[in-house]
Parts: C-alpha cells; sequence; structure tokens
C-alpha cells in the first residue's frame, strides 16, 4: 500500500476501491435508467429495505403481511402512467437504488397549481453515499422539467437523518412541517 501515491489515496476511486473492492470497480458500474415492469422484484426488495429501516425508527412503518403485493401493484402502475416517472439505478444486473416521482395538484386557491413529488428515493445500504440518489434526483428533476413543473417537494420522516441531510444537500429546504396524535 506504500507503493499507492497520496494522490490515490485520497481520491474517490480509492475510497471505492476499499469499500467494494477492485472487482466492483471495474464490472459493476452504475447506470440510472427508466424503470421496466421487469424491474418490480428488485424494486420490491429495495422498497422493504426502505420500510424495514423507517420502522426501526417509527413503528407507523411496519409493513402490514401483504403490504409487499400492494405496493408491487403501486409501483407497476407508475411505471406505466404518464403522469410518473420510476428511475432505477443499476450496476451490471442489480438495481442498487430507485426514484418514483409524480406530478401532484395543489389546492386550485393557489397561484402554482403542480408540483413534483419525490414519493421513494431509495439506496440499499452497501451503495449509499456513493452519488447514486444525487444522480437519480437529477432524472427525476429532468423529468420534471420536460413536464412544465418546476417545484419538487420530498416528504422526510423527522427520524431519519440520512435522509434529512440528504436532501438539504441537494438544495431542499422545510417548509411544513406535518404533526400528528394518537388517540
Amino acid at each position: 500500500m506504500n507503493q499507492v501515491s497520496k494522490a490515490f489515496r485520497s481520491s474517490k476511486l480509492w475510497k471505492a476501491f476499499l469499500i467494494y473492492g477492485l472487482g466492483d470497480i471495474m464490472v459493476r458500474r452504475v447506470i440510472i435508467r427508466k424503470a421496466v415492469v421487469e424491474d418490480v422484484p428488485s424494486i420490491l426488495g429495495l422498497w422493504k429495505e426502505l420500510m424495514d429501516f423507517h420502522r426501526e425508527r417509527d413503528r407507523l412503518f411496519s409493513r402490514s403481511a401483504t403490504g409487499h403485493e400492494g405496493f408491487a401493484d403501486f409501483i407497476t402502475g407508475h411505471i406505466s402512467s404518464e403522469t410518473s416517472c420510476v428511475f432505477v439505478a443499476a450496476a451490471g444486473k442489480d438495481v442498487v437504488g430507485y426514484c418514483l416521482a409524480f406530478v401532484e395538484k395543489y389546492p386550485p386557491v393557489l397561484e402554482i397549481k403542480e408540483y413534483g413529488l419525490v414519493q421513494d428515493l431509495a439506496v440499499t445500504k452497501k451503495h449509499r453515499r456513493s452519488g447514486i440518489g444525487k444522480r437519480l434526483l437529477k432524472e427525476a428533476r429532468s423529468w420534471f422539467c420536460e413536464k412544465g413543473v418546476h417545484r419538487v417537494e420530498a416528504r422526510v420522516a423527522k427520524t431519519n437523518m440520512i435522509s434529512i441531510e440528504f436532501w438539504a444537500k441537494m438544495g431542499f429546504t422545510p417548509y411544513l412541517e406535518t404533526v400528528f396524535l394518537e388517540i
């Protein structure tokens, strides 16, 4: 290791080498593409990981016994919708991240009529903090612009510090807080 130059040891490539190993760097380039129905089982696995991550922080996110079936139908509908986009991050044959976003409407009393909502943005734990989430969001933002939508929102669980930091780093700022009371 002392033969490796100091500049290389401080590079992102060296960091990736240490985390993933040389084989992953050379073979597993991550591409962002539109999801297809064949991606649903992989997206479903990522969704389960996302939900379980949130459940550890708030029991509201506990999956029902048939939740995965409902989500599979839900995501399949969005893949084929004109007002939704689903992007995946693919490393070879593996889907390591996904983004579900769609156009929503504000109440008719507001000047701005529509906004983009990023419903889900998930990257599997092994691939987090490698720029995949940023790339997925970039694709969603481009899609929103093509649709003429210039405001994007995301709902973030207050207990998910990783997500809060990510959205802040992407330039998002809080503007509304949802409160609840269990009775």
